[in-house]
């Protein structure tokens, strides 16, 4: 058998050569904005958060499989933690709004009741003043007669009341449930403490993973001040002046949120030290020069603000924690605090 040089051995298994090792890709989702920025330029295409979302996309149609899932990853896990839309809050408004008229029905018809069984104690009280008296003895019929017929009536109602208990303890149910779920405070018309909670806990898991800065503050009125209100209805008013005025100075990407007991948050995404001195400093001012009226005197409101920036070393708890209690110990204050982590440490 004549074997000829170069050709493979039939008895021997070829040799698979050996792939070289992908280097995975990585993607720097902060130059690819730049860069999708630049195209807007170059094609002299206004800037608008419509005309960048289609070049964002085209842009990255022509990346590769490994960047584009990347970058939708990054995509989801900030969907997962954005705002709710205004037509979510304008539906959980309405829902409440409307448990609170069943509720103002459902104690009105208990009231009716109520007034029903005063009204037979009434006629009882009348007929027992007119038994000896032998000259309105048919008047006397007449009223025993109304009174059987408000004693079935009164039998009838203590039914129907069975119903009504039934009921409004449903709607309650049905109400408190709603009010666990919900994210929004209708007295201010901000926020409420779950969707804060909420929110800086997702602001710390996007620092741990993209290490961007991001930063929150408390503001309250001053004890001193405060205290000095003493008209319930008028100190709900200057709390909502309040958050209608932290609404007004933030930015579309801030969360305003009320904590709970007229403090307030502001969560800025973002935002590094500067800025968030900067942003504190103007709000102070802004509130300062707020006039505010107190048994017909005019007055500047007084308050505090603490400030922080969101660390991915902290927990949501121990971050408003620790804000909080410098909140209250530091009222003597007249400037903006800033929680500067690397020096307490």
């Amino acid at each position: 058998m004549i074997k000829i040089d170069n050709a493979p051995d039939p008895k021997k298994k070829p040799v698979e050569a050996k792939q070289p090792a992908v280097k995975k890709e990585k993607v720097d989702i902060y130059k690819f904005s730049e860069d999708v920025l630049h195209e807007l330029s170059d094609d002299n295409v206004p800037s608008t958060p419509t005309n960048y979302s289609i070049y964002f996309e085209k842009m990255l149609d022509g990346q590769s499989d490994e960047f584009r899932k990347e970058i939708g990853d990054i995509i989801v896990a900030n969907s997962e933690s954005s705002v709710p839309t205004n037509g979510n809050i304008s539906i959980e408004k309405e829902v409440k709004q409307g448990f609170i008229q069943i509720k103002s029905m459902l104690q009105a018809v208990v009231l009716i009741y109520k007034n029903l069984g005063v009204m037979r104690g009434l006629v009882q009280k009348r007929m027992d003043g007119l038994k000896n008296n032998t000259n309105v003895l048919a008047l006397q019929n007449v009223l025993s007669a109304f009174n059987q017929d408000l004693i079935k009536l009164n039998d009838l109602m203590d039914k129907h009341l069975d119903v009504i208990k039934m009921s409004y303890e449903e709607v309650g149910k049905m109400f408190k449930a709603i009010e666990e779920q919900s994210i929004y405070d209708t007295t201010y018309e901000v926020y409420n403490k779950k969707f804060l909670v909420a929110t800086i806990s997702s602001e710390i898991e996007s620092v741990r993973r993209y290490g961007y800065n991001a930063s929150f503050l408390l503001v309250k009125i001053k004890d001193k001040f405060a205290n000095r209100v003493k008209n319930l209805k008028e100190r709900n008013n200057m709390f909502k002046s309040m958050s209608q005025l932290l609404l007004r100075t933030s930015r579309r990407s801030d969360i305003v949120a009320h904590y709970g007991d007229g403090c307030f948050a502001m969560v800025m995404k973002y935002t590094d030290e500067n800025g968030t001195k900067q942003a504190c400093a103007r709000i102070l001012n802004m509130l300062s020069s707020m006039p505010w009226k107190i048994d017909n005197e005019e007055c500047k409101l007084d308050v505090q603000i603490v400030s922080s920036m969101i660390s991915k070393t902290k927990s949501t708890e121990e971050l408003l924690s620790h804000a909080l209690d410098k909140l209250e110990t530091n009222q003597d204050l007249n400037e903006p605090l800033f929680l500067d982590e690397k020096a307490e440490n």
